[in-house]
């Protein structure tokens, strides 16, 4: 009897200790972040303002450089494709709406 409890007793501890060190490993951490920041919509957001600034910035370097006509209205049709991008995004954010 004594030696059935004594194999009970370190069977017990010893799944104890199992559960006890696989728990850490289902934590979940990501509860301090805000879900609105973090979404793959807000990045994209965000990745379409920075083209918008990188457009605007070839703009204004191929106007202060003497580029052709051609280059320069292409750089503004990419600029306006842009702007649009970034007016539907938002548009859809305040609407709920997500393709």
């Amino acid at each position: 009897m004594k030696g059935n409890t004594k194999t009970l007793l370190l069977g017990g501890l010893l799944a104890g200790s199992l559960v006890a060190s696989a728990i850490p490993a289902r934590a979940d951490d990501s509860w301090h972040w805000r879900e609105r920041d973090h979404r793959w919509e807000r990045r994209a957001e965000r990745s379409e303002q920075r083209d918008l600034d990188q457009a605007r910035q070839q703009l204004e370097y191929d106007r202060s450089h003497g580029a052709n006509r051609r280059r320069i209205a292409q750089d503004e049709a990419r600029i306006r494709d842009l702007e649009r991008d970034v007016k539907d995004s938002s548009e859809n954010d305040r609407r709920g709406n997500w393709d």
